[in-house]
């Protein structure tokens, strides 16, 4: 009987302790917003970079620090959907300056197009896919495949945004040095 009493109290102040212990309310709330609200939020990001842009200038350089400003023009489009279409469109001697880098193009046309994710923390974009390939690349294949290539779906392309609106892309070589650098405005 006693261990039957001494169980009872036992459950008892067990019961009355979970009681005690019970989480009241908060109350003040937690200062948060929504996931897709504040000016670097994915949305946020997403809607700044849709639209039409155009190239304002141009650069490319190579591991060993030359660089050259490309005689370009040029047209980046951004959807609702995540799709990024950038196109480059070399002058005769826009594509004599890439040549004196070492980079051949077949034609003056160079463009990337694709669905990209946004990382908002790093300032980074990347392809997805298997769709991009040397091929969507419109130079030569072999040279598109080389880690030495500025313009590689394989690289990050870095963005930033600047205080007249005007937009940065540029992709880096392993060393963490530019390899491309292109600026837009948005089209009119």
């Amino acid at each position: 009987m006693h261990r039957h009493r001494l169980g009872s109290v036992v459950i008892t102040l067990a019961a009355f302790t979970w009681a005690a212990c019970a989480p009241a309310p908060r109350q003040r709330p937690l200062p948060t917003q929504a996931i897709n609200e504040g000016p670097n939020s994915t949305y946020a990001v997403r809607k700044q970079f849709e639209g039409n842009w155009t190239l304002v200038s141009y650069a490319v350089s190579t591991e060993d620090g030359r660089q050259v400003t490309v005689d370009a023009g040029g047209d980046l489009t951004f959807d609702a959907y995540g799709d990024l279409k950038v196109q480059y469109q070399l002058s005769d001697e826009g594509q004599k300056q890439l040549a004196s880098l070492g980079v051949k193009s077949p034609n003056p046309y160079i463009a990337t197009s694709g669905n990209v994710v946004i990382d908002t923390q790093r300032q980074q974009i990347t392809y997805l896919g298997d769709d991009f390939n040397a091929k969507a690349l419109g130079f030569d294949p072999t040279l598109a495949a080389e880690r030495a290539n500025p313009f590689a779906l394989e690289r990050v392309r870095y963005y930033a945004f600047g205080a007249d609106g005007t937009l940065t892309l540029s992709t880096k070589y392993s060393d963490g040095k530019e390899a491309a650098v292109s600026h837009w405005r948005r089209a009119q």
